[in-house]
């Protein structure tokens, strides 16, 4: 890491005091964004010029919030209506990525990758009575509280829920909620399909990729 001279290091405390940003003093001295966010930390800027570097800061926040709108509507068009076909193709891409091969289920701490893989269960015409729940959860995390959590997400009664593990470890820094397991009950044809379709589609672009 380069260490910058005491005058240089004063100089960008100084055009901070101005109300200058981060861009705008990287841009000006040519020292790197993160080397000036080093530099500038705890800086207090004068009420008088506070008002400005706000506005400013709210300025990218704005365009910020416009490229996401924007890539949001881009995404939405490029996406279009999903059919059937498209939830079974994820489905599969779902348990060629997180699945189990012992049985037919996925484990992920995602809420929204569990409730992606219990809907694009529906494809195979598999209904949630058929569907098991089990936790792995770090000690120290409530287990009632898990169970409501996870509950909520997957829409399925609590008293499904057929075991809880515990995780020995610090709960600082874990998964809040764990991670959840969906297991279908009497799912081996249903795997071979799936796993039949990941042999189809492995084949096809192995097809493609050799003869290029």
């Amino acid at each position: 890491m380069r260490r910058l001279s005491d005058e240089r290091h004063k100089h960008l405390v100084t055009l901070r005091m101005s109300g200058k940003s981060i861009p705008e003093i990287s841009k000006e001295t040519g020292v790197a964004k993160t080397t000036v966010l080093r530099h500038i930390k705890g800086v207090q800027v004068p009420h008088k010029f506070q008002t400005i570097l706000r506005e400013k800061q709210g300025g990218s926040k704005d365009r910020a919030k416009a490229l996401r709108v924007n890539i949001t509507a881009e995404t939405e068009k490029l996406v279009g209506s999903i059919s059937n076909r498209d939830y079974l193709f994820l489905l599969v891409g779902l348990y060629w990525g997180e699945g189990t091969k012992m049985d037919f289920s996925v484990i992920n701490s995602d809420p929204l990758l569990i409730q992606t893989f219990i809907h694009c269960l529906k494809t195979l015409n598999i209904a949630n009575d058929r569907l098991a729940i089990s936790l792995r959860v770090h000690r120290g995390i409530s287990i009632p509280e898990a169970k409501r959590f996870w509950a909520r997400t997957t829409g399925l009664p609590k008293q499904i829920i057929e075991r809880v593990e515990i995780i020995d470890g610090k709960k600082k820094g874990k998964l809040p909620h764990g991670m959840c397991r969906v297991r279908v009950r009497s799912g081996i044809r249903d795997r071979l399909l799936i796993q039949s379709a990941i042999d189809f589609i492995g084949k096809e672009c192995n097809k493609g990729i050799v003869s290029q």
